[in-house]
């Protein structure tokens, strides 16, 4: 009989799970509580605006991913953007061209010496090698996050390289603070800058989760509330609420949710592993897309905002560099991604009272923004992004090892508990359906 298997999340990380383990002959089911797929990867088509509910773009670094987008026949979707980045203080832009380190130093914005001690900090990073891998750390990597990144730079470089490059980093790539992040997480963001290039999907990052979701067996708006086991060595029990709540056996799980969902829907973790997966913590975000009667040309694709200027913006992404049919001809769209402190504070408050506090600052930036707006949404994510302060990665490379160890048919996708990015999501999808196929052995598809 072909061995029974459950992926819980119809996110990248359980679609990627899902659909290798299709491609292998297994038929898995994929339970998802909400109405699309894709997650944080999901996207809507407004009236012809194509808004990304999260995830905005492609990296160069996300090698995988964008093979995998060639190998499902997107090719000619996966299209570069402009790779433009601007910071903006006292209201001024201070823009520059992704990809190369020397576009970085010629910004205005950094003094002679900050600019300086930003080249000690490159060559350092590159110096730690595989130090810097997240994924398969050392025992320097323990090391190097004994500090926050604020205290490292705080008390070694000039107060710019924390405000001007360090908080605009974080915000956009881990939806935090360098406060709540270590010195490792910091190194590791700062290696990739100098090679950084920037694609996107042309017809909206979801499509590419749609384009997966054809051949997988998903069951949409079917909330997990339960999963036991029904003997010590036996099947694994799943009960599913939603408009129909019902029960189903599966021989083997897949867990491609964030991590401090694991102990709510299955009690029999240990008490240690329960412990690390309620322990880790994630920052929230709020997202905000604004459809307005107007384009903004001369802007960059990213622009990154100072705290000592906006209390609510972290990043705003004008969505029209992504490609030529992202927005009707003759308007715009602003992604606005708010930054950590602000998205805790409004995280339960009306869309419009949010909407009303992304305006201000918008208009700020550019004046007469609010009188061009077409329309706003919202959208929520409680678990944004994995903060990852001082320690760790040291308790979670040591919970993924105890994960091997104690338990058995049971396997975890997605933000690999050490850091949110599509590219990491995708490869612990494979990588769990490469664990389920090694112990369970291929299968031959059913004819029916």
């Amino acid at each position: 009989m072909n061995a029974r298997i459950a992926i819980i999340g119809a996110g990248i990380a359980g679609l990627s799970a899902g659909y290798k383990l299709t491609k292998t002959g297994y038929e898995p089911v994929i339970f998802e509580k909400e109405a699309f797929v894709g997650g944080r990867m999901s996207s809507i088509n407004l009236d012809g605006f194509i808004i990304d509910k999260a995830a905005y773009s492609i990296p160069a670094t996300h090698k995988n991913l964008r093979r995998f987008c060639k190998e499902m026949g997107m090719k000619r979707s996966l299209v570069p953007t402009s790779g433009t980045y601007s910071t903006f203080s006292a209201g001024k832009e201070y823009k520059i061209k992704i990809g190369s380190s020397k576009q970085f130093f010629k910004s205005e914005l950094f003094s002679t010496k900050s600019k300086k001690e930003i080249i000690k900090l490159l060559l350092y990073a590159r110096s730690l090698g595989k130090s810097l891998n997240l994924a398969k750390p050392r025992k320097k990597s323990f090391k190097l996050e004994e500090q926050s990144a604020a205290e490292y730079l705080f008390n070694n470089y000039d107060k710019q390289i924390l405000e001007y490059l360090a908080y605009p980093l974080f915000c956009e790539m881990y939806l935090g603070t360098p406060e709540n992040n270590s010195k490792l997480a910091f190194l590791a963001a700062l290696k990739t800058l100098h090679r950084l290039k920037i694609f996107a999907l042309e017809k909206g990052m979801g499509s590419l989760p749609e384009r997966m979701a054809r051949t997988l067996d998903i069951r949409l708006q079917t909330p997990v509330v339960e999963i036991s086991r029904t003997a010590p060595q036996g099947p694994f029990e799943i009960k599913t609420g939603g408009e129909n709540p019902e029960k189903h056996l599966f021989d083997a799980v897949v867990f491609a949710v964030p991590s401090p969902i694991v102990p709510e829907i299955y009690a029999d973790l240990s008490g240690a592993l329960k412990e690390h997966f309620l322990a880790t913590l994630y920052a929230p975000s709020i997202i905000t897309a604004l459809a307005v009667d107007r384009q903004y040309p001369d802007t960059s694709l990213i622009n990154s905002l100072l705290r000592k200027d906006c209390r609510v913006l972290g990043n705003i992404i004008f969505d029209h560099h992504k490609g030529p049919h992202r927005v009707p001809e003759g308007k715009g769209l602003v992604t606005a991604i708010l930054c950590e402190q602000a998205s805790r504070k409004l995280f339960h408050e009306p869309n419009d009272v949010v909407i009303n506090e992304v305006l201000k600052e918008m208009d700020f930036l550019f004046p007469g923004f609010s009188g061009r707006l077409i329309f706003p949404r919202v959208y929520r994510w409680k678990y944004g992004a994995v903060q990852l302060r001082s320690g760790s990665i040291y308790k979670q490379d040591s919970a993924r090892k105890a994960l091997k160890d104690e338990l058995s048919d049971l396997y975890f996708a997605g933000d690999g508990l050490y850091w949110s990015a599509l590219e990491i999501s995708f490869n612990t999808g494979i990588q769990a359906a490469k664990q389920i196929i090694k112990k369970m052995g291929k299968r031959k598809r059913s004819k029916s």
